[in-house]
């Protein structure tokens, strides 16, 4: 079997559109789609139900990727046995939350691009319960978690570092009537939540630019990580009402599955 058929699977599987898998592999979308066409008649099961909102997995399709990423790692394994450990190349899939892949891992990212040009990195925002159980189930190699503390059993999670998290709002807005946060699943808003005395007027947002927009604007209130304000505080832009406790980055991987050369390098570089 062409093992290109497995990854464009992958990428459908991930991404749910034909036309973005198609552009993160530089194709064309007709190519996608013979290439599902094709693994559809090899495998003899429909793999994704084409609907208006974009491709979803059958349960056949969900049983094909489970066992795509079995291959695919064999094949990599086998790529590296052969090669030597010199070889560092290949996909690594990495789950973290949103201010992490915007703020923390794009340096990170571009500095593995650099020492190694074979290895391309696929990053999505994602929040604890999506990335401890990406790493679970094999869709992420690598886990990025912001938590006080992390329970995995089975998983290994090494703390990488402190994330300062920051109640901050703009000058001239001195009550919290409404919170502008992220999305639920969110570790240090929903402690934040948790914490609050009195029910709060919350709009949540999946996106830390338009939280902070909306602060920026005078409407409320947000918790976001220092790293995600830095610039708009020393602008002046918004100011500090109180510091938060702090959040512990964690990186979540599988001990139980075989890291290809390329998921060991990255590793390495995040930590």
């Amino acid at each position: 079997m062409d093992t290109r058929l497995l990854r464009t699977l992958l990428v459908l599987a991930r991404t749910g559109s034909f036309t973005a898998a198609a552009t993160e592999q530089h194709l064309v979308q007709s190519t996608v789609t013979s290439q599902v066409k094709a693994l559809e008649r090899h495998l003899g099961a429909r793999l994704f139900d084409r609907l208006p909102t974009g491709a979803r997995l059958t349960e056949a399709g969900r049983r094909a990727v489970e066992h795509a990423r079995e291959v695919l790692a064999a094949e990599q394994r086998l790529r590296d046995a052969v090669r030597g450990s010199t070889a560092v190349e290949g996909d690594v899939r990495i789950g973290a939350p949103e201010s992490v892949c915007a703020y923390r891992l794009p340096q990170r990212i571009a500095d593995v691009a650099l020492r190694w040009p074979g290895i391309t990195v696929h990053l999505s925002p994602v929040g604890t319960r999506e990335a401890l159980a990406g790493v679970r189930n094999g869709g992420l190699d690598l886990g990025l978690v912001l938590e006080e503390a992390v329970v995995a059993s089975g998983l290994e999670v090494t703390a990488l570092g402190v994330e300062p998290i920051e109640l901050v709002t703009a000058p001239g807005v001195a009550v919290d009537e409404r919170y502008f946060l992220l999305e639920e699943g969110c570790s240090y808003t929903d402690r934040f939540v948790r914490e609050l005395a009195a029910t709060p007027n919350i709009t949540r947002f999946g996106s830390i630019e338009a939280v902070r927009s909306c602060v920026m604007a005078g409407l409320g209130w947000t918790v976001l990580p220092r790293v995600a304000v830095a610039e708009q505080l020393d602008a002046g832009t918004l100011h500090t009402v109180r510091d938060l406790p702090d959040s512990t980055l964690f990186l979540v991987t599988d001990p139980r599955r075989s890291k290809s050369a390329a998921v060991r390098a990255v590793a390495a570089a995040l930590t």
